[in-house]
């Protein structure tokens, strides 16, 4: 099991190399901010400065090569920043896509851990009812 686990996070890896590493709303949420920075005129080390981060980190958010996102309070700032409100940055009404699956296809050890969590959960449930089960019946016998 251990090797196939390193065998599938090696070929995930390898498979991924160079593609894009954002799902359908986070590429959004980053061009939005794109879009208002070129439309600011400010370069990408000049945001970087404004939101208090790496001199570089614009840069990796808008590469697609790389995982690098904007959070809830970068996003906060960058409504500060460029005047308008963080709905600017978001979809409306959302994104059709099924944004957590391609999260989870994108991050396969997520989707591992998850479906884990899931697996013992319901195995969890199960034994519980078993031992509900096996009261009502001895509690019947008495």
């Amino acid at each position: 099991m251990v090797d196939q686990l390193i065998f599938f996070e090696m070929t995930t890896k390898q498979e991924n190399k160079g593609k894009i590493k954002n799902t359908e709303i986070e590429l959004y949420v980053i061009n939005k901010v794109k879009e208002y920075r070129i439309a600011a005129k400010m370069s990408q080390r000049k945001l970087c400065m404004e939101l208090r981060l790496s001199p570089t980190y614009v840069f990796y958010a808008e590469s697609p090569k790389y995982t690098a996102k904007y959070n809830l309070n970068q996003l906060n700032e960058l409504a500060k920043i460029f005047k308008c409100s963080i709905a600017d940055f978001m979809p409306s009404p959302y994104v059709k896509a099924d944004t957590i699956e391609e999260y989870m296809d994108l991050h396969p050890k997520v989707r591992i851990r998850n479906e884990k969590m899931i697996k013992d959960a319901e195995e969890k449930g199960r034994k519980k009812r078993e031992e509900k089960e096996k009261k009502g019946k001895a509690g019947r016998k008495k």
